[in-house]
């Protein structure tokens, strides 16, 4: 529960978004532990919702033919197969109400 919190506090001071690198860049945590802080993502999703929040994810797009990925994890565009992929970032921010 930790690193749930941990993450959403760093997305919390950070309101452009980040990727999970820089997520793990700013917990001081090794690459290596970005599948961990995925999973915490994903975990956040309903501690935010209680807090009146909301996780927001900008989704990756490749950067050679501009197509936009539903996932968060991508690693080859099936449009033009570049590699060439900007990474999802991730954002809180409050939940309108009607």
């Amino acid at each position: 529960m930790a690193l749930i919190e941990d993450v959403i506090e760093v997305l919390l001071k950070h309101k452009e978004g980040l990727t999970v690198r820089e997520i793990c860049y700013a917990l001081g945590l090794e690459p290596s532990r970005e599948n961990e802080v995925y999973s915490a993502i994903m975990k956040a999703v309903k501690v935010l919702k209680r807090k009146g929040l909301e996780l927001v994810m900008i989704p990756p797009q490749c950067r050679k033919c501009g197509f936009t990925f539903d996932k968060p994890k991508v690693s080859r565009c099936p449009n033009c197969k570049s590699e060439w992929i900007e990474p999802a970032r991730f954002l809180i921010r409050g939940i309108k109400r009607r």
